[in-house]
């Protein structure tokens, strides 16, 4: 790809290709290609002088009739790491299985080569079985896999759903800001992530701590009637197997869940856990809510659904040893 000629008929491809997928990033990043293919002499700087910015405009394009009908992007993970990323396969609609998008794919993995790759990853719709096909056939596995799901406004849950008991053996509670309650939840992310997606993308004990900043800003949000964060757990005897945090947004902005269940026990605690979450965000039912959970987690994307939450996407990662 020459970006000072090709970048504006791939952000036309991408366009097309993309339109219904573009998120507001996505978006952001579309615009931001058009804005580049118009000024000539920034691109031009950037790719001889911005190292950053030549590595992220570089891949591979596909031209018949004078237009650009196929496009790959091909860019390193960060400046001179050994860990590739590959993104942007697009090909026109009226150019399909032709093996455009192989012959793409089959020029990015040569690069990759080429520069001594150690392993290169991409992302893909979990419904665009083609692609995931394509890329399968090339040696890419699955690694990880995210579902997004929306609700428009927090439900009424009693009177309307009706909840299922928690097992006798269980015992559900406010978690504490302690270590002791840190640690438990650390293992519990631990045993819940699969190992390939810890391998990529490693879990750090701070992400699961209650500091006492949040304490601080507990005491503001209640102050302005915003609703203060909530976390729960649900344990056994040994260890915690199920933990749901609940953030309300502030000013309009959508909540925040996260929800973790050890595999020994999904399908018993989902609907609980969620519904507990709709009940103490029900004062602030206007807002939405807006969910990134983990694809393999199926019982409690379906659990999602059961309480009015829209699915809007699964988006999966692959990756491919070199």
């Amino acid at each position: 790809m020459d970006p000072l000629k090709d970048l504006g008929g791939v952000a036309n491809l991408i366009e097309r290709t993309f339109a219904s997928d573009l998120d507001h990033s996505g978006q952001s990043a579309l615009r931001e290609l058009r804005w580049l293919s118009r000024l000539k002499p920034v691109l031009w700087w950037m790719m001889y002088f911005s190292v950053d910015h030549n590595d992220f405009l570089s891949g591979f394009v596909w031209e018949e009739d004078g237009q650009i009908v196929g496009n790959v992007t091909v860019n390193r993970a960060l400046t001179g790491s050994r860990r590739w990323l590959i993104s942007n396969l697009a090909v026109a609609e009226d150019y399909k299985g032709r093996g455009i998008g192989r012959s793409l794919m089959d020029a990015s993995l040569e690069l990759v080569k080429e520069y001594n790759g150690l392993s290169v990853s991409l992302q893909v719709r979990g419904d665009n079985t083609s692609a995931r096909r394509l890329y399968q056939s090339l040696g890419f596995k699955q690694i990880s896999g995210a579902t997004h799901l929306r609700l428009g406004r927090v439900p009424r849950v009693k009177g309307i759903f009706e909840l299922p008991r928690l097992p006798r053996e269980l015992m559900l509670r406010s978690r504490k800001s302690n270590t002791q309650d840190d640690h438990l939840a650390y293992d519990l992310a631990v045993a819940t992530t699969p190992a390939a997606t810890q391998k990529e993308w490693p879990l750090y004990r701070y992400n699961f701590q209650l500091g006492s900043e949040e304490q601080i800003e507990n005491f503001f949000r209640r102050l302005i009637g915003c609703g203060a964060a909530a976390h729960w757990v649900v344990e056994d005897s040994r260890r915690l197997v199920g933990l749901l945090d609940v953030v309300p947004g502030l000013f309009g902005q959508t909540h925040y869940l996260r929800l973790i269940i050890h595999p020994d026990w999904r399908g018993h605690l989902e609907q609980l856990l969620i519904g507990r979450a709709l009940e103490y965000l029900y004062p602030w039912r206007n807002r939405g809510i807006v969910i990134r959970h983990p694809a393999d987690h199926v019982e409690a994307v379906e659990a999602y659904k059961e309480f009015g939450f829209q699915e809007e996407q699964t988006l999966l990662w692959m990756k491919r040893e070199m």
